[in-house]
């Protein structure tokens, strides 16, 4: 069996007393933030937590969740929340507002090893994209060249449209359980035929672009690889996917293999650890660890570092300023 190798917020409200209250303020204070702690898996309340803004003194989140304090003027307060049900979070909150915000928390007993394996394994933070990309189908056979490269020829071979549309409905079902179900489709399909001899720019800004490719095997004895973009706050800004002729055209493991170089696309890495479609060994379906994961990685920042610290100042999610730098292939075997 072929292996693959290692290459490669939520706005919560706080209270100012020491007990909290079972319901949402009515107390119609302009300084007061409410929230509510609830988990990270299934959205449900995490009570009895301690909740702290800044330097003021903690409050306890009620049965339900629920917690406010007094803060004065709106402002961002950085936040911790601690408790032995769950990893402790450390974000930081905008407010008070006019709506009950919710802090998502991850369970105590949930893999963070595995977590940081597949999402943190670039410079200790969490990497991902912030909108949703748009998914290019190079539907000619492409030549692989010795070395990874940006550009590719074309060769005479072409994908026929029934193919085209299975690796698109593989890639779409990728797509939404490697997101959490945040994207459950792409931006926008389109599917290139360029011409025997045409050279094609295979890293694009916005865009996932997937190809098969001619001599992976000979050449780096793979059966695929992933790639991505991403701006040094941990933003994913582009991804691509290199799928071995032989393997993609004929192998039945091809939607397996093609989720999982998705994930590399996506700006993940190998998961060593446990069973999950990122294993380094084609195989595993989805797993349920993968559907938690992703669903909780989407509830965090890019930046955010172990065990669950958002960035002090990441800017708002979707902004994708700056220069992006082209990571290191992830190559599979």
């Amino acid at each position: 069996m072929h292996r693959l190798l290692y290459m490669m917020p939520l706005l919560c409200a706080l209270a100012a007393c020491s007990k909290s209250p079972t319901g949402p303020s009515t107390n119609g204070g302009s300084g007061v933030l409410q929230g509510q702690t609830v988990s990270a898996v299934d959205g449900s309340a995490a009570p009895d937590l301690s909740v702290q803004i800044g330097a003021r003194r903690p409050v306890t989140s009620d049965g339900n969740g629920n917690f406010e304090i007094e803060v004065g003027d709106a402002a961002s307060y950085r936040t911790t929340v601690r408790g032995g049900s769950i990893v402790e979070r450390q974000t930081t909150v905008f407010g008070p507002t006019t709506d009950r915000a919710r802090l998502s928390l991850i369970p105590a007993g949930f893999d963070l090893v595995a977590f940081d394996e597949m999402f943190r394994s670039t410079s200790q933070r969490l990497t991902r994209w912030t909108s949703k990309p748009a998914l290019v189908v190079l539907a000619s056979v492409m030549q692989y060249q010795n070395g990874a490269g940006t550009e590719y020829e074309a060769t005479s071979e072409q994908l026929s449209d029934e193919e085209t549309q299975q690796m698109v409905a593989h890639l779409t079902e990728g797509l939404g359980l490697l997101t959490g179900n945040t994207f459950t489709s792409f931006a926008s399909v389109t599917v290139e035929r360029p011409g025997a001899g045409e050279r094609v720019r295979v890293a694009r800004d916005g865009q996932v672009v997937v190809g098969r490719y001619n001599g992976i095997v000979t050449f780096v004895n793979t059966i695929g690889y992933g790639q991505w973009s991403e701006l040094s706050n941990g933003t994913v800004t582009g991804g691509s996917m290199f799928l071995d002729r032989d393997f993609d055209r004929a192998d039945g493991r091809r939607r397996l293999l093609r989720i999982h170089e998705l994930g590399h696309a996506l700006g993940y890495l190998h998961v060593m650890t446990r069973t999950s479609i990122m294993n380094p060994t084609i195989g595993p379906e989805p797993t349920d660890f993968d559907r938690l994961a992703t669903k909780i990685a989407f509830q965090r920042q890019p930046g955010n570092r172990p065990p669950d610290i958002d960035p002090s100042s990441n800017g708002p999610l979707g902004v994708t300023t700056g220069t992006s730098r082209l990571m290191p292939p992830v190559w599979c075997r």
